[in-house]
């Protein structure tokens, strides 16, 4: 049986959303969102900022799957190497030029854009091919359609997400199975390929090594590595199917372990622990104290009044999202990060997304004197 999935949640605040009117803008233009009659809109179509509203972004918000013409021309950058040479002065005061025969410049054939100078061994990973034709090539199914795509990092970072049209629910939990490809032209992402669910309460990834076995493969941009397309064919074995009956089961077990308040309390002592306050008078003494005190007192208002945790509030389920939702929703954003919505995302496919609701959970079964919570 299949369900509507809830609206996506979006911050009302600009000072949780992106700070740099240059990131809307890039967004606005790079990234592609579908399925919005069912999830809605990103949460960033219609952001309030510093300087006003912003208009939902055309051409980038589609009611069903995202059309794969509109994919092709997002993903289709050509990456080449250049030849780097280096201007210098020698002993004489001469100005001399040479070539660099060992690092090439990974460039943007249509805009100039460097994205660092890899040595020769290293192997540009087209982002059409790599995406949206590997994909289509390991899922064999009709089904299946982009649900996102996008461009990140001014161009040397790309990304798609294969999902099943189909919405999910179990236990008031809205979630889409999906498949996220990634790759880089700026060497900070391995070419990665890994299955999960899409979030419909908290627009958040319940990541697979928590609920159920799902894979994952990354290939590096290594001398011949393209030739490993085959092999991780073989190792994905991707069903997505298979990962919406899974995810249901891990789900149903997490919200079958009851939580107490004093179980809660007793978590929230090992995931913020508070610093013993100092009687000096001195605010700044205490300043970790009391962001400590802070954070916690803005977790138990979502689990007590936030919809995207109170359904399951008293659940191990409902910990997860607490934890997992503050993270992402009010978890502090560095200028260096660039933005929220890249922050998170980043976070997700580097897997430490992943650790931090692991450790959520193991907290949690440490309060309760278990190994663990889900075999």
């Amino acid at each position: 049986m299949t369900y509507q999935l809830p609206v996506l949640p979006r911050p009302d605040g600009w000072d949780i959303l992106e700070k740099s009117r240059e990131t809307m803008e890039w967004l606005q233009r790079n990234i592609l969102v579908g399925f919005t009659d069912a999830r809605g809109p990103a949460w960033w179509s219609a952001a309030v900022t510093k300087d006003g509203v912003w208009e939902m972004p055309k051409d980038s918000h589609f009611p069903g799957a995202v059309p794969m013409k509109r994919v092709t021309r997002l993903l289709d950058v050509r990456m080449v190497k250049g030849t780097s040479y280096v201007q210098y002065e020698d002993d004489h005061g001469n100005m001399q030029v040479t070539q660099d025969t060992e690092n090439f410049p990974i460039v943007n054939a249509s805009t100039g854009q460097i994205f660092g100078y890899p040595k020769d061994g290293y192997t540009i990973h087209p982002y059409l091919d790599t995406l949206k034709g590997f994909t289509e090539q390991i899922l064999h199914d009709e089904t299946v359609a982009v649900g996102s795509a996008g461009l990140l990092r001014k161009g040397g970072v790309a990304f798609l997400q294969a999902v099943l049209p189909e919405h999910y629910e179990v236990a008031g939990y809205g979630y889409v199975p999906y498949l996220m490809a990634v790759t880089s032209a700026d060497r900070t992402r391995k070419t990665s390929y890994s299955t999960g669910i899409k979030a419909g309460v908290c627009d958040n990834t319940v990541d697979a090594a928590l609920l159920a076995a799902y894979t994952k493969v990354a290939i590096r941009h290594s001398r011949n590595s393209y030739l490993k397309v085959q092999e991780a064919r073989e190792r994905l074995g991707i069903q997505l199917a298979q990962v919406a009956d899974e995810v249901a089961a891990g789900i149903e077990a997490l919200v079958d372990i009851p939580v107490t308040e004093r179980e809660l309390a007793r978590w929230l002592d090992l995931a913020v622990p508070l610093p013993e306050y100092k009687e000096t008078g001195d605010r700044r003494s205490n300043r970790g104290y009391m962001m400590a005190e802070s954070k916690r007192e803005g977790m138990l208002a979502l689990w007590h009044h936030d919809e995207k945790v109170k359904p399951w509030a008293n659940t191990a389920f409902g910990v997860l999202q607490l934890d997992n939702t503050y993270r992402t929703w009010e978890g502090a954003v560095r200028a260096m990060d660039g933005g929220r919505m890249e922050r998170n995302f980043t976070l997700d496919i580097q897997g430490k997304a992943a650790a931090a609701d692991k450790l959520a959970l193991s907290r949690l079964a440490t309060v309760k004197r278990r190994k663990t919570l889900v075999a």
